[in-house]
């Protein structure tokens, strides 16, 4: 049980944290002829590196953690939300999963390196990246969980479409991602404190 103390330590830590020059997010990356995977998405300085996760497609946010996200967003819209990633965090971890925000560069390539679906976007190989929000018939019947698509185009790997399912993470992405590429991101989001999801424009 998180106490307002320790919500404003998370938030300041989380802060430092990702405004240097590795934030990242967790995201589903979509295959058309092999199962989907979890990958953690850092932006590293060399481009992106898709760490594969242990973790299972469809295992979602708790409650506490989604409360988590959604008192973020009240606090204060976009930054609300991506503060509130670090609480989510921290609960997730405390569930046993993985959380590799202490990990030197080097030790993250070679986490990758042992695991065989992780690989990296370089910079200098990719062409653009699109971030959407899903459609009220996607929201109506499709996964109400889903917080959005990043699909990134890339002269080796081609498209890479992922599938992002907390609002926390969508904000590090619509935040992060157009400061890293400039003006290779095409953003069609915006975030709607009322309902503290991010929107199609």
């Amino acid at each position: 049980m998180y106490n307002s103390g320790q919500v404003q330590l998370q938030s300041a830590t989380w802060l430092q944290g990702h405004s240097g020059d590795r934030p990242s997010f967790e995201a589903v990356v979509c295959h058309t002829f092999a199962p989907n995977r979890v990958h953690q998405v850092f932006m590293m300085p060399q481009g992106l590196l898709f760490l594969e996760l242990k973790k299972k497609v469809g295992s979602a946010m708790g409650t506490n953690a989604n409360n988590a996200v959604a008192m973020g967003a009240v606090m204060g819209g976009l930054i609300g939300a991506a503060i509130a990633a670090s609480i989510a965090d921290n609960m997730s971890s405390a569930e046993g999963h993985e959380n590799f925000e202490m990990c030197g560069e080097e030790e993250l390539y070679q986490i990758a390196a042992q695991r065989r679906r992780s690989f990296v976007a370089k910079n200098d190989e990719i062409v653009s990246v699109t971030i959407d929000a899903p459609g009220g018939f996607t929201r109506m019947f499709g996964n109400s969980k889903l917080a959005g698509y990043v699909t990134v185009r890339d002269r080796k790997l081609g498209k890479v479409k992922m599938e992002v399912y907390d609002q926390a993470a969508m904000s590090v992405a619509v935040d992060s991602l157009p400061r890293r590429l400039k003006e290779r991101v095409i953003c069609n989001v915006v975030f709607d404190r009322n309902s503290t999801r991010f929107l199609p424009k």
